[in-house]
């Protein structure tokens, strides 16, 4: 099928979807930090009640046909008693449509008063995420072995083409603005949403009782839009859980990890970029280099297409 026939279809279940969920019952979206009482609602300039309502609509218009752009994955884990932090760093081009995404960055690790930094590149391509091994670490079993690999579609429903992040994302209907902003220099309209996993209508209980989940200790959900000022046009759409992003977070009683993927720089698919990265490995990787075993399944889970 053509992309864009592809395209149409999933836009056509996205509907269906969204039907099935209307006729279900309404889904709690749940505010961790304080709601916006009446008394601030009456004062709220109508400007910015519209550009919040314009937030929603460009979030809603772009989960009914996502368009291809460029997606960053970071996370933060503390181990070893809360002696030693690893941060992960990818980004890359990804297009929802095809399942598709291209990912390179680093891995930071502080620990023992010293900070080391590694090379790391991650490719999803049917419905599979392969990350690439250290060299170092190519030894024993996983030796002449590059990759390692993992399901993505592990955590979603059964059958849906759709992951349980989509459900999530479409289920704010409601946004605060935060202010300016400025991104990739440009300045920005930020609005915030708090979503309850937990409560969102056919969650997949196999994302819900995932690793990313266990270790961020919560299942509240930041959801971030931003918008271009002027136009009002959607620029970056972020979901995040758990402790901040930073080299330097140290865990709490509850929580030892922290995520977000972001999404930006959308584009029509004619623009869509190609899988394959240049000078990194042919997509998918040959077989004989992917080592067998698990590979990250915490990035696989965090994949929302």
């Amino acid at each position: 099928m053509a992309v864009a026939g592809r395209r149409v279809a999933g836009a056509a279940l996205a509907a269906l979807i969204l039907a099935a969920t209307a006729a279900c019952g309404s889904t709690r979206q749940v505010f961790t930090s304080p709601q916006v009482s009446a008394t601030t609602t009456s004062t709220a300039t109508s400007a910015t009640v519209a550009s919040e309502k314009n937030a929603v609509v460009q979030l809603q218009g772009w989960l009914a046909d996502p368009q291809p752009g460029m997606l960053t994955y970071n996370t933060i884990q503390v181990t070893g008693g809360g002696s030693i932090n690893t941060m992960t760093i990818l980004s890359g081009p990804f297009d929802p449509d095809l399942g598709t995404a291209t990912l390179t960055g680093s891995i930071e690790t502080l620990g023992s008063g010293s900070t080391t930094q590694g090379a790391s590149s991650a490719l999803e391509y049917d419905e599979k995420v392969y990350t690439s091994i250290p060299t170092a670490l190519q030894t024993g079993t996983r030796l002449g072995k590059s990759w390692d690999v993992a399901s993505v579609r592990s955590t979603w429903t059964t059958g849906l083409r759709l992951s349980g992040w989509w459900s999530a994302l479409n289920t704010v209907k409601q946004v605060q603005a935060d202010g300016v902003t400025s991104l990739g220099g440009a300045t920005v309209d930020e609005f915030s949403a708090f979503v309850d996993m937990s409560a969102v209508k056919g969650m997949p209980k196999t994302l819900l009782e995932s690793a990313p989940f266990a270790k961020a200790g919560t299942s509240k959900v930041e959801v971030d839009v931003y918008t271009a000022m002027g136009s009002g046009d959607l620029m970056r759409v972020t979901y995040k859980f758990g402790l901040p992003v930073k080299i330097d977070g140290a865990a709490t009683a509850t929580s030892f990890a922290g995520y977000e993927v972001d999404m930006s720089g959308f584009t029509e698919p004619s623009a869509s970029p190609t899988p394959t990265p240049t000078g990194t490995a042919s997509v998918p990787p040959d077989a004989t280099t992917v080592a067998s075993g698990t590979g990250d399944t915490d990035l696989a889970a965090l994949l929302p297409f």
